[in-house]
């Protein structure tokens, strides 16, 4: 009765533990709300009418598989990858439990009754910690599901977990089959060779468990890292935002400019990512790259005379080259920006959207009269984003152009003004922007 009821708790801890190190290790998805719930439930009952017919062993596999198909039924992309995740799981939890169970037993020569007793006063404490957890841990778990919800694991973790996993369910397999059995090892226990083996078990255990420990709290650390660094990003976004309509501000009729045209970057450049268009540079990198820099195109105008920028009338050729200069101010602003805090991809992106974003595709724009892939990719972006949103705004100098009018313009200058990849992308997304 007493192996039956250790082999049933067992059982549940490792259940337990497994989706415990599905969500907080692996970072994979819960299902929503009482789905989840609902899942854990009949998990258990499954886990546990499978350990009544068939055995620890069974139940454990049970478990591993419930486990798979919770992280397939969280996903929303990839679903049956889920399932692969099952390969290093039991390694990295045979990693964490077969050294604290085997160790003292064998080092400390612990007879088959002690060593029920000892595993018994495992099990009882883990099972008291995961109660805590539960109880005690509801503040954490909420901040862990809010600022964790969109991390995932970096390649390299990904790798690590699989080799730990890999390496430990290999090696906890050897040391079965090296393990002598209970009666045997009690009859040798003074012997050469017990003394051998409780070495090896000892040391190998010991490293192994540290091992698994050690990259378990590396990864742990990394989702902490994580979570500031992209605190300190969103900060960071936001003040580059706040200066930049510092700046605008001086403009009195162009009120959302940088809001507006840095979501019309965005939708601009997932559907021409969506098609495969430009793949060679248009990385997750470039493209978050882009929609932070974007508000900063626009900077240089801080150098323009407010007689210049706010002129209610059409500005005369004398005024329009001063106008112009914003180009290169705000090029040589983010330049220096770039040289005193430090080389930054995004700093990089806005110093192209800032410089060329009133180039043309066929060479006829300004400051450098550079055409075709010659301009950088951001700033064709940025130019259809922001002659759309100057079309469709009020200013003043002019009123605001229908929808109809201002695509009409889009059309007709794609191949002149504008990239026609970028056109066609733009017209693509028309309905999200």
């Amino acid at each position: 009765m007493g192996t039956e009821l250790l082999e049933l708790l067992e059982t549940a801890v490792i259940a337990v533990c497994g989706f415990l190190i599905k969500k907080y290790i692996f970072l994979e998805p819960d299902m929503e709300g009482k789905k989840q719930r609902s899942f854990y439930c009949i998990s258990f009952i499954l886990i546990g009418i499978v350990f009544l017919i068939l055995g620890k062993d069974a139940a454990t596999m049970a478990a591993l598989f419930l486990i798979g198909l919770n992280i397939c039924l969280g996903r929303k992309k990839h679903r049956l990858r889920g399932l692969a995740l099952m390969i290093p799981f039991p390694g990295i939890i045979n990693g964490l439990f077969v050294p604290v169970l085997l160790v003292p037993p064998y080092l400390f020569v612990l007879s088959a009754q002690e060593t029920q007793i000892y595993q018994f006063l495992f099990y009882g404490v883990l099972s008291v910690l995961l109660i805590l957890f539960y109880v005690k841990g509801k503040k954490w778990r909420s901040w862990f599901h809010e600022n964790m919800r969109n991390r995932s694991l970096r390649k390299s973790e990904t790798y690590l977990l699989w080799m730990v996993g890999i390496l430990m369910l290999v090696f906890s397999n050897e040391v079965a089959t090296q393990l002598p059995a209970e009666e045997a090892h009690m009859q040798a226990a003074a012997g050469a060779y017990a003394y051998r083996l409780t070495s090896f078990i000892g040391i190998s255990n010991i490293a192994a468990f540290i091992m698994t420990v050690t990259i378990i709290a590396l990864i742990m650390q990394g989702n902490k890292r994580s979570f500031y660094h992209e605190r300190v990003s969103s900060m960071q976004s936001g003040m580059i935002t706040f200066l930049a309509e510092v700046v605008e501000n001086r403009d009195d009729n162009t009120g959302g400019h940088i809001r507006r045209t840095a979501k019309f970057v965005e939708c601009i450049a997932r559907e021409l990512k969506r098609k495969g268009i430009y793949s060679d540079i248009l990385t997750d990198r470039y493209l978050n790259d882009m929609v932070v820099a974007a508000p900063l195109h626009d900077i240089g105008k801080i150098h323009i005379p407010d007689a210049v920028l706010n002129k209610p009338g059409k500005l005369t050729q004398e005024e329009f080259e001063i106008m112009k200069t914003h180009t290169t101010a705000g090029e040589e602003l983010l330049i220096h920006a770039r040289e005193e805090l430090g080389e930054s991809s995004y700093l990089n992106t806005a110093v192209e959207m800032a410089a060329y974003h009133h180039e043309w595709w066929n060479g006829k724009g300004y400051p450098y009269g550079i055409c075709g892939e010659e301009i950088p990719l951001c700033a064709r972006i940025m130019a259809v984003a922001d002659v759309f949103d100057a079309l469709t705004s009020k200013r003043c100098y002019k009123n605001a152009m229908s929808l109809e009018k201002a695509y009409a313009i889009i059309r007709e200058e794609s191949g002149t003004h504008f990239d026609p990849a970028v056109v066609e992308a733009f017209f693509a997304a028309v309905e999200k922007l």
